[in-house]
């Protein structure tokens, strides 16, 4: 997968909503924090961060999805985010040197750079530019993080296809028409990867939801056009940016 595979409108290579698109009118600050570190790959299932460890490195996603979890207070996981290319996970650990709140997993393949503590800390002091746009995706992820630990493993396939096209739809979606398009390129089998389920079943779900007039599939593209009847299927009633 390549570095620049997921691809959003508004932002020229990177997704709508991430955190290189934040820095797409500061180029020199987005080079600045993208030559940091080493490169790295993971596979389809990997943890890239694993929950309660302690460790302190930040990873620059530039490639691929990968789908963030943490165990809840009865032990099932909950699904807290999506992340993709152009998004930085990990930085909780960098700012506070605590555990790992949460499990990050490649959904497929994924390629990031891995940035030390130090390098990381460093970036934000020398780049005003950087440090604005982590604030801003930190003031995001806090205001949507008890909402997203709802029950997720336990919930119907189609109850997580719905409540991850939601995720994508709010975290990284562009206006289209009366819809909403869901920026990143998703194949079917990162979505199975995604909700834990087999791909073909994931197909007959997005079925499903377009034939209800839910969504509108097109070649690694989904469109929104009911997000409120989308989001009642996800089981989240509520839009949490009103």
């Amino acid at each position: 997968m390549s570095e620049g595979r997921m691809e959003g409108a508004g932002s020229g290579r990177w997704a709508n909503g991430t955190l290189l698109a934040e820095l797409c009118d500061s180029p020199d600050a987005a080079t600045a924090l993208r030559s940091l570190g080493t490169a790295r790959t993971y596979e389809a299932g990997e943890h890239l961060l694993i929950e309660g460890l302690r460790e302190t490195f930040v990873l620059l996603l530039l490639g691929g999805v990968t789908k963030v979890t943490a165990t809840s207070e009865d032990g099932d996981t909950a699904l807290l985010a999506i992340r993709l290319g152009g998004d930085l996970v990990g930085e909780f650990a960098a700012f506070d040197n605590r555990p790992r709140s949460a499990t990050v997993t490649a959904a497929g393949p994924v390629t990031a750079r891995r940035i030390g503590q130090r390098d990381f800390l460093d970036c934000l002091d020398s780049a005003p530019a950087v440090a604005l746009a982590v604030s801003r995706m930190l003031v995001r992820k806090n205001r949507w993080s008890v909402r997203r630990r709802g029950d997720f493993s336990g919930s119907p396939v189609a109850t997580r296809v719905a409540r991850v096209l939601v995720d994508l739809m709010e975290d990284y979606g562009e206006p289209r028409g009366p819809g909403v398009l869901i920026g990143p390129r998703l194949t079917q089998a990162e979505l199975a990867g995604l909700v834990g389920a087999k791909e073909r079943r994931v197909h007959h779900v997005l079925g499903e939801l377009a034939a209800q007039g839910l969504i509108q599939v097109g070649y690694g593209r989904t469109t929104v056009l009911a997000p409120d009847r989308l989001r009642a299927a996800a089981r989240l009633t509520e839009d949490p940016r009103t």
